[in-house]
């Protein structure tokens, strides 16, 4: 019998076997870890209602319209933001009949305050918040993202700041806000 080769091989077998967790902890470190930071980097996750898994599928680009479609324009005076930490709602209301099975195919927004102090955010949101598109950067624009959606579910739009105001600073001035929903009728 040979012994001499065999224990050194099991032995380093044994010992790669057994590095295999360290690194397989080491690689999920790396990649998963949270950003570095203080608390006030971090936020809690806050959920409003049911995520949906996946954003609507897009239109298909180019493709010519063969029905007929309708659109509504709703106004709505939008409130103060007097603290931080806080979701101010405006809440649209479907303006007109909307045929039933009638889908959307566009959604424009305007948002006005009288400043966007830092840390404010803004969510437009479809339905009961479970979808929302972030419109933080533009207080004007049009988006497909709700696409195929019921039109005759309603619109939000939820803003705030997401740190605190500063002591003695004013309220910031809410104006007017709107959102504009095009939608195929179903022929």
């Amino acid at each position: 019998m040979r012994e001499g080769p065999l224990p050194g091989r099991l032995l380093i077998l044994l010992a790669g076997i057994l590095c295999l967790p360290a690194l397989a902890q080491s690689y999920a470190d790396r990649n998963l870890s949270l950003p570095q930071g203080g608390a006030e980097s971090r936020r809690p996750i806050i959920i409003v209602a049911p995520v949906t898994p996946a954003p609507p599928t897009p239109a298909t680009p180019g493709a010519p319209k063969r029905g007929p479609s309708g659109a509504y324009a709703s106004d709505e005076p939008g409130p103060d933001i007097r603290a931080g930490k806080v979701d101010y709602l405006t809440q649209f209301k479907v303006v007109g009949r909307i045929p039933p099975g009638s889908t959307i195919n566009k959604v424009s927004w305007r948002y006005t305050v009288a400043r966007k102090p830092a840390g404010f955010e803004a969510r437009l949101c479809w339905q009961d918040a479970g979808l929302c598109w972030d419109v933080s950067q533009a207080s004007s624009g049009s988006t497909d993202f709700f696409n195929g959606r019921d039109a005759s579910r309603p619109f939000q739009l939820y803003y705030g700041i997401r740190g605190a105001l500063r002591s003695g600073e004013p309220p910031v001035k809410g104006e007017i806000n709107q959102v504009i929903v095009t939608f195929d009728i179903p022929g």
